[in-house]
């Protein structure tokens, strides 16, 4: 199975089209993202790994934001090397950067 089978077999693709729609529908739910984004997120079931900053932001019509996977020539911490297999990585943090990148072109 590959990444976005898993994700779409998981539920976190759902997950993170529901917390959209809802994000895109509540300014009090965009209010609370802003300030505290990793409570928000875990309210809707989506979790973040502790040791990772996060941040939610949305386009307008004034600013259009991208979202870029991490730069390959990066020094990995050993944590990270890790979670390599065979030179594609695996896990929360390539599903959560197919996500965003996703969720932002769509």
């Amino acid at each position: 199975m590959n990444d976005i089978e898993t994700l779409t077999a998981s539920g976190e693709m759902q997950q993170f089209v529901a917390f959209t729609r809802k994000y895109q529908q509540s300014p009090d739910l965009q209010a609370r993202a802003e300030t505290d984004p990793r409570a928000v997120l875990s309210e809707h079931d989506i979790q973040v790994p502790p040791n990772q900053d996060v941040r939610i932001v949305a386009n307008t019509a004034e600013t259009f934001n991208v979202v870029l996977p991490p730069d390959p020539n990066a020094v990995l911490a050993d944590e990270d090397l890790l979670a390599v297999a065979g030179g594609a990585a695996s896990g929360p943090k390539t599903a959560s950067c197919f996500i965003s990148c996703i969720l932002t072109f769509s």
